[in-house]
């Protein structure tokens, strides 16, 4: 079963590949208390159920392929991210399958055995059934097929996973082969894009900038607010939204842990100095089992570094308790040794880690429980904090997704409470047990889905409306000049210039930065024409005397054709297909009830 080994070997590529990869925990009582949990499914796709069952299934083999990569200890970050995966795999699979249903695209079991045996297997059937110089080994493929039956029957499994997302992909590739094949770009129209990519164009600009006026003399309104978060809102649209407030009581050790650390690494000493077997004592005793590693003087802690390589210190030394990597520990010498004229040395540490004892979890449990007992209301936990000098932190952007919260490691309890039904804004929660410490949060707001509201956008719009008012201005006194365009320059303090080799493709006009719609006038004026004053992004502008260097006339425009067709393809292959399916979906999205 080599060939079973390898592919659990290549899980970990297995999973990115097929798409699963995924989050955190599930809190058991969830759906243990309150069976109607159960009920509900994870997501509705397009009128179509993902039950929470068909999840847990494929999660929970998701999860085993990635243990199986990684070790058994994964971070709440793998594990969020494996939940993810494997709910966006499913939404992926209802989507795609309709369309692949809609054209009557298959992979017949002939060509499935053909991604496996044939002349040009699957890039993932190669990749993890090669040779030791990564060459495809056929004949190592059909022995693993062969002796699949009598294989364990997590074997099986995985190879049933691997074999679907063979078939998966292939149906993806052939469906995006098929998009690909339906380009066509008419000659009309490439002619156009030509003509477009090769006009050029130069102007003589007068251009005030409005970093010339001074702040001061710009009064903003709530009027000039509304008018631009109107005109702009569209790019502020946002997902429902959920902001936090909360206080956090740390489970840190005491000073009387640290004693206790101290005294019982101490207690040790003299039996760790005396043993024979000093290595046998590590594995027994030790938070670290004995490395036999040899290591130099940049591998050793700093504190004990001179004394380990001192000549005078023969093997058998022992120093400490001395702290490091947040341990005590008594390290003992056991061996010194030259080593490609490097002086090496092996050690056994005996170390002991410093944690909070039961006592000091209990003490911090009960500062916690009595704080959120005292102060059920938002005004309450306010004064609380402010009283005992706490540390109050925020999170104002909560999306149902979101898995990290500054100064807290796996925090979706917390996202979870915040977007319950049944929680309101000023709820006080009651205390979270996280990693290390103890959370409560108070909930201060909840933004639906769709436009963030107008003071969300505030602080962030400010430069802009601030520059659409400095426009204003500056179009006045330049239109108070007429056609004047030295007082422009010398009352004003514009800059008259040239501003050449404008394109379709340009963004900036000269040095004025960022122009787009100043760039689309100058292309469409005529030699001649005057157009202005008109504010842009950072100046207000009077163009003149445009010049035009028109393309050269030709019929053949195969270049362009090659051009657009390859941004076509790069769309597709980049899963521009799935994504716009997915916007285009109606995706009900209940992850934050399960996880």
């Amino acid at each position: 079963m080599a060939a079973i080994e390898k592919i659990r070997k290549r899980s970990g590529l297995l999973i990115a590949i097929i798409g699963l990869a995924l989050l955190a925990f599930v809190l058991q009582d969830l759906f243990q208390s309150t069976g109607r949990h159960r009920e509900y499914n994870v997501a509705v796709v397009d009128g179509e159920k993902i039950p929470y069952k068909d999840f847990e299934d494929l999660k929970n083999r998701n999860l085993e392929n990635m243990k199986r990569s990684y070790g058994t200890n994964l971070t709440s970050s793998q594990t969020y991210s494996i939940y993810n995966s494997t709910l966006e795999q499913m939404i992926k699979d209802h989507i795609m399958t309709k369309e692949f249903d809609a054209v009557g695209m298959t992979v017949t079991p002939d060509e499935l055995y053909d991604q496996f045996v044939g002349d040009e297997p699957h890039e993932w059937v190669a990749q993890n059934f090669s040779d030791p110089n990564g060459n495809f080994d056929r004949e190592y493929l059909q022995s693993y097929m062969q002796n699949l039956e009598s294989a364990p029957i997590e074997y099986r499994s995985q190879w049933v996973d691997f074999e679907n997302a063979v078939k998966q992909n292939r149906l993806e590739t052939k469906f995006d082969n098929l998009v690909k094949a339906s380009f066509f770009l008419p000659t009309r129209l490439a002619q156009k894009y030509y003509e477009s990519k090769n006009d050029r164009a130069s102007a003589e600009v007068v251009a005030l900038r409005y970093s010339s006026i001074p702040d001061s003399t710009v009064v903003v309104t709530d009027q000039d607010n509304k008018k631009y978060y109107e005109e702009n809102k569209y790019r502020f649209e946002t997902d429902e939204t959920r902001g936090i407030e909360y206080v956090v009581f740390e489970i840190n050790p005491s000073a009387a842990d640290e004693q206790d650390a101290i005294q019982y690494v101490e207690s040790m000493k003299e039996d760790f100095t005396n043993t024979e077997n000093p290595i046998n004592y590590v594995n027994a005793n030790s938070d670290l089992r004995y490395d036999s590693t040899w290591l130099g003087r940049p591998d050793v802690p700093a504190v004990v570094e001179d004394m380990l390589f001192a000549s005078e210190n023969e093997p058998g030394f022992v120093y400490g308790p001395y702290f490091d990597e947040n341990s005590y520990n008594i390290i003992r010498l056991i061996d010194r040794q030259v080593i490609e004229d490097s002086l090496m040395v092996r050690v056994a540490i005996l170390r002991h880690e410093l944690s909070a004892s039961t006592k000091t979890y209990q003490d911090v449990f009960a500062q916690a429980n009595k704080f959120v007992t005292e102060n059920r209301t938002y005004d309450q936990f306010n004064a609380a904090i402010e009283e005992q000098g706490m540390t109050k932190r925020s999170q104002p952007r909560l999306t149902a997704s979101t898995y990290q919260i500054a100064g807290i490691d796996n925090p979706r309890q917390i996202v979870r409470w915040a977007f319950e039904d049944k929680t309101k804004v000023g709820d006080v929660s009651s205390i979270f047990e996280l990693d290390n410490m103890f959370v409560v949060a108070a909930l201060t707001e909840i933004v639906p889905e769709g436009y963030a509201p107008i003071e969300k956008i505030a602080e962030q719009s400010k430069y802009a409306i601030m520059n659409m008012k400095k426009g204003e201005v500056a179009v006045d006194r330049m239109k108070a000049c007429g056609t004047d365009y030295d007082r422009m320059v010398n009352e004003l303090g514009a800059e008259s210039t040239i501003v050449s080799d404008i394109t379709m493709e340009s963004r900036s006009v000269g040095n004025f930065g960022i122009e787009s719609d100043v760039i689309g006038i100058i292309l469409g004026m005529k030699e001649g024409q005057v157009v202005g004053p008109i504010a842009g992004n950072s100046s207000a502008f009077v163009i003149k005397n445009v010049m035009h260097e028109a393309p050269a006339t030709t019929t053949d425009f195969s270049n362009i054709v090659r051009e657009k067709k390859a941004q076509f393809d790069n769309k597709v292959f980049g899963g521009g297909i799935y994504n716009a399916l997915r916007n285009k979906a109606d995706i009900e999205d209940n992850r934050v009830l399960f996880y």
